[in-house]
C-alpha cells in the first residue's frame, strides 16, 4: 500500500491547476480510505482529482482497490484521473467548455 506517499508528479500537476486559476486543496493525506489527491475548485464547482504517475507500475495500474471502492460509493461527480500537467490543462479547459455550453443553454 502507498499510504502517505505522493506521486513524483503530484506537485507539478497541483501547480498546473493553480496556474490555471483554480483553487486547489491537497487531500492526499485526508485520512479517508481511497479519497482522491486533490479537490479542485473551478468555475464554481468542486472537482475530485486523483493523480497517477505513468512512469510507475502502480500508477499505470490505475485506481487502487480502495480508490475504486471510494469512487463506486461516491454520489457526487466522478473523480477525474490525471497523469500530467497537460492532462490538468485539458481537464480544466473541458470543465470550462461544458460550463460555458450550459450557460448558453439557459
Amino acid at each position: 500500500m502507498h499510504r502517505g506517499r505522493r506521486d513524483k508528479n503530484h506537485g507539478e500537476v497541483k501547480a498546473a491547476f493553480a496556474a490555471l486559476g483554480c483553487t486547489v486543496a491537497d487531500t492526499a493525506h485526508a485520512g479517508i480510505a481511497g479519497f482522491p489527491d486533490l479537490v479542485v475548485g473551478c468555475i464554481g464547482v468542486n472537482h475530485l482529482v486523483e493523480i497517477k504517475n505513468a512512469s510507475t507500475s502502480y500508477g499505470r495500474h490505475g485506481l487502487s482497490a480502495g480508490q475504486t471502492t471510494f469512487n463506486d460509493g461516491w454520489r457526487g461527480a466522478p473523480c477525474a484521473v490525471v497523469f500530467t500537467a497537460l492532462d490538468a490543462i485539458v481537464l480544466v479547459n473541458n470543465w470550462r467548455t461544458v460550463a460555458s455550453l450550459r450557460e448558453q443553454r439557459k
